[in-house]
Parts: C-alpha cells; sequence; structure tokens
C-alpha cells in the first residue's frame, strides 16, 4: 500500500517552531501580566521559555516584534472565535455582536487583551503593532459595509461605525467591575443593543 503524501503537511521542524512560538507567547503573555508592558523582556521571557537571549532572537528580534506576536494571536484569536461562536450562515448583525462579545472577552480574560486596552497609543505608534490593528479594525469595518448593503443598518461610514464600536467595548472593558451590578455577559449584551439597535435601519427615526 503506497501512502500518499500531503505536500501542504507541516513538516517536524515547522511543527517545533510553531510550539516554540505558542510557548514563547504564553510566555509574554505571563510576564506581561506580572510585570505589564514596561517591565516585559525579552531576557524575562526567555528565561521562562528556556532559552537564552540570542535564542529567542530566532523568532523575535525586539521587544516591540514580541509585543507584535502577541498581538497579532490576540487579535486572531478574537475573529476565529467570533466566526466560531456564530457559524458560516450567521447574518452580518449577528456576526458583528459575535466579534464584539469576542473582542471584550480578550481584553477582560487575557493579557494580550489587557495590551490592547492600556497601551492603544503606544501600540499605534509602531508600524507592525499598528498595522494589526488596523486589521482588526477593517474585519470589523467589512461586516459593517456588508450590514448596510444588506439594509440591516442605515448607511453608516464604516470608519465612524468601527470607531464607535471599539470606543464603546474598549470603554467597557476599562470599566468592568467583577463584583459589580452586572455580569460580564450582560455589560456586553446591554452596550450591543445600544450599538446595535441605535444604527439598524428598523431604529431609524
Amino acid at each position: 500500500m503506497v501512502e500518499t503524501v500531503n505536500p501542504d503537511a507541516p513538516t517536524r521542524a515547522e511543527k517545533r517552531r510553531e510550539q516554540r512560538r505558542d510557548l514563547i507567547i504564553a510566555a509574554a503573555e505571563a510576564e506581561l501580566s506580572e510585570s505589564g508592558i514596561a517591565g516585559t523582556t525579552l531576557a524575562g521571557v526567555g528565561e521562562r521559555v528556556g532559552l537564552s537571549k540570542g535564542a529567542l532572537y530566532y523568532y523575535v528580534d525586539s521587544r516591540d516584534a514580541l509585543l507584535a506576536l502577541v498581538l497579532e494571536d490576540g487579535l486572531r484569536a478574537v475573529r476565529e472565535e467570533a466566526a466560531r461562536s456564530v457559524g458560516d450562515d450567521a447574518s452580518p448583525l449577528e456576526r458583528l455582536a459575535a466579534f464584539g462579545r469576542a473582542h471584550v472577552r480578550l481584553a477582560v480574560e487575557r493579557p494580550s487583551g489587557q495590551l490592547i486596552i492600556s497601551n492603544v497609543d503606544l501600540l499605534a505608534a509602531h508600524n507592525r503593532t499598528a498595522e494589526l490593528l488596523h486589521e482588526h479594525e477593517e474585519a470589523a469595518r467589512a461586516i459593517v459595509r456588508e450590514a448596510v448593503a444588506a439594509g440591516d443598518l442605515r448607511d453608516l461610514h464604516p470608519v465612524v461605525a468601527s470607531s464607535a464600536f471599539f470606543g464603546a467595548l474598549n470603554t467597557l472593558c476599562r470599566t468592568y467591575d467583577p463584583d459589580g451590578e452586572l455580569t460580564l455577559d450582560e455589560m456586553i449584551d446591554a452596550t450591543l443593543d445600544l450599538l446595535v439597535n441605535g444604527w439598524s435601519s428598523g431604529g431609524r427615526s
């Protein structure tokens, strides 16, 4: 029996590199959680994963590159979770709400999300992290465009809509109190209700 080989399957070396990358991201998130962005260093992350600073340079060559790696992983997780939670047949409004829920959960539950909320201006000042933030915003804008085209939302400018969308959600993340009157889900639902119903074509005055 002849075994077929998938040419697109990752090699053993590629798998090892991917596993090492995941370990570096986890170590960086732990370092961010304990030391904050100012106290996170390549040396500290390398020590957590058993790599010298020189060996770590094979994966990231600066602290900015390390932060970009963490940010990229977190933002990708938001979009993947949002897509997974609603399925392929979801309407644009359902996808926009799922995107918002996943964004807030990342920001509240993972250091990479807290990195975004607390350091937007700093991240926007560096090319790679600014590019990643732009891609994340553009993903939300694309859904807004689809919802407008479908007639579900009034004729909103996508840039204005995404600014209001992320502004409201990021404020929610900064003000959420685990011991407060509302649960996180209740706060997310109330915020999305205000946004989406306020923007809906059916809500036009």
